[in-house]
């Protein structure tokens, strides 16, 4: 394992799963929102890398299928603890798996939601390249994170952050498009995805 991933490891099997709950619960109206953009059929395949705890699985038509894989035995223990309460959830599965290897057959999933998730994998290209990898032509990816959009300019106080929690936890001045960049993919679809516009919800299709 790399070092940056076994401090990350270490963060998400410690401290964030207490830290995590309180995070998410300001987003929780925003993040249900954009993960209603995705437009979901009954039969549907979705994956979602970075699943943690599950916190997105209630959100979640339960006529589709839904792989989730994290590198967290901590946080996906937690989830499958959350699953025993929703019973009608029969067709969700949580792995451990790291993203930017993913053991799923190219063309597998209809949709994919990464949910502040590439600002904290160690190499948000080569996980979104999985992801397409794995995405079915036509299929949606839903992207929910404060990524910057190109020309946008981070606040002067983000790249000092940036420095200390990149190592071990998360960045704050990554680019979508230099991390879509290259792929066969188009964004489609743009909405805030918090009161300041800080996060985004991008939904991209796989061309």
């Amino acid at each position: 394992m790399k070092k940056e991933d076994f401090l990350k490891v270490l963060s998400f099997d410690t401290f964030i799963p207490f830290f995590y709950p309180a995070l998410m619960l300001p987003l929780r109206y925003y993040r249900k929102r954009a993960i209603e953009m995705l437009s979901f059929k009954p039969g549907d395949r979705v994956l979602i890398p970075g699943v943690g705890s599950g916190h997105d699985i209630p959100f979640i038509p339960e006529d589709v299928t839904v792989e989730g894989v994290d590198i967290s035995d901590v946080m996906l223990g937690i989830g499958n603890i959350k699953l025993k309460f929703y019973k009608e959830r029969k067709n969700v599965k949580l792995s451990i798996m790291d993203a930017e290897n993913l053991k799923f057959p190219d063309k597998s999933f209809d949709k994919a939601i990464l949910s502040l998730f590439l600002t904290v994998v160690y190499d948000p290209k080569k996980a979104f390249s999985e992801v397409v990898r794995v995405m079915k032509p036509g299929g949606e990816i839903l992207v929910y994170d404060h990524l910057l959009r190109k020309g946008e300019v981070p606040p002067a106080v983000a790249k000092p952050v940036d420095m200390v929690l990149s190592y071990g936890f998360t960045s704050v001045t990554r680019v979508l498009d230099d991390i879509i960049e290259g792929q066969p993919v188009s964004i489609v679809k743009q909405m805030p995805g918090d009161p300041v516009g800080f996060v985004k919800g991008i939904i991209l299709t796989k061309d």
